[in-house]
C-alpha cells in the first residue's frame, strides 16, 4: 500500500518542479505496482525487447520468476520471438488485444494487452492472464454432457417408439388370440353340452334299463363332461372380460346384497363340512358401480375356495369402507398358502403346491380380471394376519358417492354352519 501522498505544487522554480513531477511519477507508480500486486490475476509487464520487467506475485505463482527474461522463452518455451502469440507489435502502437491461450503444461488463459509506458516511458505491454482452465473444462464437460443427454434422448425415443409400436403388435395379436379363443371355446362347448344330455338321458333310463356298471362309468363320463363345461365356461369368461364386455353390465349396486347373494348359495356346502359360514355387513349398504353377477362370481369363487381348503373352523366374509374405497374381506382357518406361491397367486391355471382338490387353476386370475375391470384390486395373504392361521383374500373397489339410504341390512348377520 502506498504511504506518503504527494500534495498540489506550491510553486518554486524549475528545478523544484521537475523533483515535485518524479515525486508525484514515483507515487503514482508505486500506487500502481500495488494494485498490480494484488490483484488475483497474473500481470506482467514487457517491453519491446520481449523482455519481461515486471511480474505481480500472482504471475509468479503461475509461472515462477521470469524478470528479465524473454517472454517467449520463459512462458512458452519457445527459442525465437512469437508476435502471432503475444501480438506486442500491435500493443506497442496502441492497440489493445484480447484472446484466449493454451500453454505447454495444458492450462488456457484468458490474456488482454494493453499498451503501457514504463517509468523511462519505453512504450510496453501490460499483459492480464486469468487462469480459465477448469471454467473451460467446466464448459467442454457440460457440452459433453449436453451432447450425451441428446444422444440418451434421441435412444429412449427411439426405444419408445419401437416399444410403443410393439405395444400395438401386441394388443392387436391379443385382441386375435381373445376372437380367437372365444370362437374355438364355444364351438367347443355346443358338441360337449349335446353329449352331456345324452348321458343324461341314458342315465334316466329313457333308452333303457342301465345296470350298475354302466351306469357308474357314465356317472364318470357325466362328471369329466362337467369339469369340461366348467373350464369352457372360465375360457369363455377372459375373452368376455379382457374385450371390455363388462363395461355394459356396470350400474349402481349395492355390495351387502353381492355377498348376501354369494354366501346364500355356499351355506349348504358349509353345513356339510361343519364349518361355520359367517358374514358381517354393515347397515347401510356401500354402492358401487359394477357387474352385479360378476362382482357375485368373485365373492363366490373366493369363499368357495375358503370352503374348500378349510377342514374345520369358519369362514368369515366382511365388507367395509376404507380410504374412499369398499373392501371386501374373506378370511378361513384352513391350510393357508406356501409363502412362495403367493406371487404367481393369480396367475391363468397356477394352482397352490399343497392343492389336491380338482380345479382347473382359473378361478382366481378370473376374478383378478373382474376386480381390476371395476378400477379395483384384489390380493391374498398367509397366514391370516388377525388369526396367525388360514388365509385372507381381500379385494377393494371404488365406492359411490351415494349410498342405500334405505338399506334395511344389520350388521354382524351370522351365517350358522
Amino acid at each position: 500500500m502506498v504511504s506518503n501522498i504527494v500534495g498540489p505544487f506550491t510553486g518554486g522554480n524549475e528545478a523544484e518542479w521537475a523533483r515535485y513531477l518524479e515525486r508525484l511519477l514515483k507515487t503514482e507508480r508505486d500506487r500502481l505496482m500495488s494494485i498490480l500486486n494484488s490483484t488475483e490475476e497474473g500481470v506482467a509487464i514487457i517491453g519491446p525487447d520481449y523482455k519481461i520487467r515486471f511480474m505481480n506475485p500472482s504471475m509468479v505463482r503461475e509461472f515462477g520468476e521470469g524478470t528479465g527474461l524473454e517472454c517467449h522463452k520463459h512462458l512458452h518455451g519457445l527459442d525465437e520471438p512469437c508476435p502471432a502469440i503475444c501480438r506486442l507489435p500491435e500493443v506497442v502502437k496502441g492497440a489493445t488485444e484480447r484472446w484466449e491461450y493454451n500453454f505447454p503444461d495444458g492450462a488456457t488463459h484468458e490474456v488482454i494487452s494493453s499498451p503501457f509506458a514504463d517509468t523511462d516511458q519505453t512504450p510496453c505491454i501490460l499483459a492480464t492472464l486469468r487462469n480459465v482452465t477448469k471454467q473451460k473444462q467446466i464448459q467442454l464437460e457440460l457440452i459433453r454432457l449436453n451432447q450425451l443427454r441428446s444422444e440418451v434422448l434421441a435412444q429412449i425415443t427411439r426405444d419408445l417408439d419401437q416399444t410403443s409400436q410393439e405395444v400395438v403388435r401386441l394388443g392387436e395379436e391379443k385382441r386375435r388370440f381373445v376372437r380367437f379363443l372365444s370362437a374355438v371355446v364355444h364351438d367347443v362347448r355346443a358338441p360337449l353340452a349335446v353329449a352331456q344330455s345324452c348321458i343324461w338321458t341314458i342315465l334316466e333310463g329313457f333308452t333303457g334299463e342301465v345296470n350298475d356298471e354302466q351306469r357308474d362309468l357314465l356317472q364318470r363320463g357325466s362328471r369329466r363332461l362337467d369339469d369340461l363345461m366348467v373350464l369352457i365356461d372360465d375360457l369363455l369368461d377372459i375373452p368376455r372380460i379382457e374385450t371390455g364386455q363388462l363395461v355394459h353390465e356396470m350400474e349402481g349396486i349395492s355390495l351387502n346384497e353381492v355377498v348376501r347373494r354369494a354366501i346364500d348359495g355356499l351355506d349348504n356346502v358349509a353345513k356339510e363340512k361343519g364349518i361355520k359360514l359367517e358374514a358381517r355387513l354393515p347397515p347401510v349398504s356401500p354402492r358401487v358401480h359394477g357387474s352385479s353377477r360378476r362382482l357375485q362370481q368373485v365373492v363366490t369363487n373366493l369363499v368357495n375356495n375358503a370352503i374348500t381348503y378349510t377342514a374345520k373352523g369358519q369362514v368369515l366374509v366382511s365388507v367395509s369402507e376404507d380410504n374412499g374405497n369398499v373392501k371386501v374381506e374373506v378370511m378361513d382357518s384352513g391350510i393357508g398358502i406356501p409363502t412362495e406361491d403367493l406371487p404367481r397367486l393369480f396367475e391363468d391355471f397356477f394352482r397352490a403346491s399343497n392343492v389336491q382338490a380338482k380345479g382347473t387353476g382359473l378361478g382366481l386370475s378370473i376374478s383378478k380380471r373382474i376386480v381390476e375391470a371395476h378400477g379395483g384390486r384384489i390380493w391374498a395373504e398367509s397366514p391370516c394376519p388377525e388369526t396367525g392361521k388360514g388365509s385372507k383374500f381381500t379385494f377393494t373397489l371404488p365406492k359411490r358417492v351415494a349410498s342405500l339410504a334405505n338399506e334395511s341390512d344389520t350388521g354382524g348377520v351370522g351365517k350358522p354352519g
